[in-house]
């Protein structure tokens, strides 16, 4: 039977990291933005499928929208971000008011579930960790510029026949308080019916007045189209929305107006996500917003204080290390070996004990280029720790720091063994030379190796990090490097067990 193999340093690292990660994730929410895009259109134009589809696996299957040819939409769902899936019954009747929960759903509920509720006062909140939902820079319209989650809320389709909302004036439902877009679905078989043209009309005086952050961009979604027909579909939906539009007495260059022909049943897997792309590049414009996902620590870690920005502790462990060095490189005659050279007992002879002391400590700080053993302590000294309360603490106690340790520590206990051996002299000693060689051969070994090491390596290489901009860049380099020194550090651990 194989022994199993063990890496201990890698798995406290992973441990470290994992605990950071706990960290991050408590405070990775940001607070609720007032913007929002709203999803409308006919029922069964495809508006749900449309969520589905642009979220894909990030919704559990237990939390997917029901078909919408099941009449399932009856309350407004509106999708932001999450550190994890969750599904919630709200009660929010305006987008600017604080959302009440009143419900956690383990399932996405049934038509009858939410049959007493009010469509009017409540919601469904369908929380997925999208890291798009986040607006990094704030949503333009609240005082402070932190990240703030966006809502895409999917509104009822009209010509349901059962409810109020979904039959009322578009300015009392189809655009928000403040609007990023709006995004309008049809089915291409009903591009051309009365009532798509009846709400589209009335859609776009609504459109027209509403409240938005940038240029009134409106994603024009044309479902249910199939490759041959989409420049069709696209040109006959763009005529159709200008021309109700300029009948508004609105200049076709007053909209930012983007069409999106679809057929979701032939999508391969690199068509959906070039579809996604362009989707959220669309969204998420008028925010001069990145389209492509950022992961939610990026927003946090650049907001953090500057008391937390660890890139000068990098230049502090650098400096440290390579202070070291030179004190240990200053500590012994490359060429003779010899810890004290030109020292011996004949040039002590007549002095006691004391005054032996006093004459070799003056020497070896001379050699040491110190001025006293207090700046030479200072040298070797450890950099301060991060507080607890430091996102990194943990992976900086349990990696950073401890690894420094080890490769500061067995200098400190060199220098500590030699004012120890220049103690222990006396007028008797017979060989200088030897008495040193006894006591500091060992210690000074120690010191050369672990100023030698993988993670001396890993200090040195980061050094150009300390002038990168992006603070969240350097944390995830440092992570990804603290995981391959690790594994290197195990494997040569283990090497040098099985050699000896």
């Amino acid at each position: 039977m194989t022994k199993a193999i063990s890496f201990p340093l890698l798995a406290r690292t992973y441990q470290a990291l994992g605990a950071v990660e706990a960290h991050m994730n408590k405070t990775t929410t940001p607070s609720d933005g007032l913007l929002t895009a709203r999803v409308i259109g006919e029922f069964s134009a495809g508006k749900t499928r449309l969520l589905r589809e642009l979220f894909g696996a990030l919704i559990p299957e237990r939390l997917f929208p029901i078909s919408s040819l099941e009449r399932q939409t009856r309350l407004p769902l509106e999708i932001t971000y999450g550190d994890q899936p969750q599904l919630t019954l709200i009660e929010k009747a305006q987008d600017y008011d604080d959302a009440q929960i009143i419900e956690v759903l383990n399932d996405f509920p049934h038509r009858e579930d939410v049959v007493h509720q009010d469509t009017l006062r409540h919601r469904l909140r369908l929380a997925l960790p999208e890291p798009r939902l986040i607006l990094s820079a704030g949503d333009g319209y609240s005082d402070d510029q932190s990240p703030k989650r966006l809502f895409l809320i999917d509104m009822p389709g009209w010509n349901s026949g059962d409810d109020a909302i979904a039959e009322a004036q578009a300015a009392t439902m189809l655009t928000g308080y403040h609007n990023l877009a709006l995004i309008y679905v049809v089915d291409a078989n009903r591009l051309d019916s009365d009532v798509n043209d009846s709400h589209l009309k009335d859609f776009l005086e609504a459109f027209e007045a509403a409240d938005f952050v940038g240029k009134s961009t409106l994603l024009f979604v044309v479902t249910h189209c199939p490759k041959p027909e989409q420049l069709r579909f696209a040109d006959a939906a763009r005529q159709r929305v200008l021309r109700h539009w300029t009948e508004l007495d609105n200049e076709p260059h007053d909209i930012d107006l983007q069409i999106m022909c679809v057929e979701f049943a032939e999508f391969s897997a690199n068509e959906l996500q070039q579809f996604r792309d362009q989707f959220w590049k669309y969204l998420l414009a008028p925010m001069a917003q990145p389209s492509a996902p950022q992961h939610p620590w990026i927003n946090q870690i650049r907001n953090w204080t500057d008391e937390w920005d660890i890139r000068p502790q990098l230049v502090l462990a650098q400096t440290a290390i390579q202070q070291a060095r030179d004190l240990i490189a200053r500590a012994r005659d490359k060429k003779t070996n010899e810890f004290l050279p030109g020292m011996n007992m004949t040039r002590l002879l007549g002095l006691n004990k004391q005054e032996i002391g006093i004459k070799l400590q003056q020497q070896w700080l001379r050699q040491l280029k110190c001025s006293s053993f207090e700046q030479l302590n200072q040298m070797v000294a450890l950099p301060e720790t991060l507080p607890r309360q430091h996102p990194l603490s943990s992976w900086w106690r349990h990696y950073w720091r401890l690894n420094l340790e080890n490769t500061l520590q067995p200098t400190q206990r060199f220098f500590m063994a030699a004012e120890a051996a220049i103690d222990t002299l006396t007028p008797d000693t017979t060989d200088l030379t030897a008495h040193f060689a006894k006591h500091l051969t060992t210690p000074y070994q120690h010191a050369e190796q672990a100023l030698d090491s993988s993670f001396t390596c890993l200090v040195e290489s980061v050094q150009t990090l300390a002038t990168e901009s992006q603070l969240e860049r350097v944390i995830a380099t440092l992570f990804k490097l603290s995981i391959i020194e690790s594994r290197y550090a195990d494997h040569y651990e283990k090497a040098k067990a099985s050699l000896a």
